[in-house]
């Protein structure tokens, strides 16, 4: 069976960081920022068969709206999902 989604409150989530266990979101964002440039719309972390987890939605250029998922604990994109046509390392078309 698989395990229920965890959303913790605001204080675990310092402790997961202070305790080097996931990233904060700021520097999630920040080393996001390289392939995927927008404001934060919306964030979750949650935990997910063991796996700390950001759910995230960011507004693009032209007010596109993505969703992404990280891994937490290192920041990065699941390599099993292809990041959305907005995001992607050094994109230069024009939308």
């Amino acid at each position: 069976m698989a395990s229920p989604h965890l959303e913790p409150d605001h204080d675990i989530a310092k402790e997961l960081v202070k305790s080097g266990t996931i990233l904060s979101l700021d520097a999630t964002l920040s080393q996001l920022q390289w392939v995927c440039h927008g404001k934060l719309i919306d964030a979750h972390l949650y935990q997910k068969e063991g796996e700390w987890r950001y759910d995230l939605q960011i507004k693009v250029e032209h007010g596109h709206i993505v969703s992404l998922s990280l891994n937490a604990g290192t920041g990065l994109h699941d390599d099993l999902i292809p990041l959305p046509s907005e995001c992607r390392p050094n994109e230069t078309s024009t939308r």
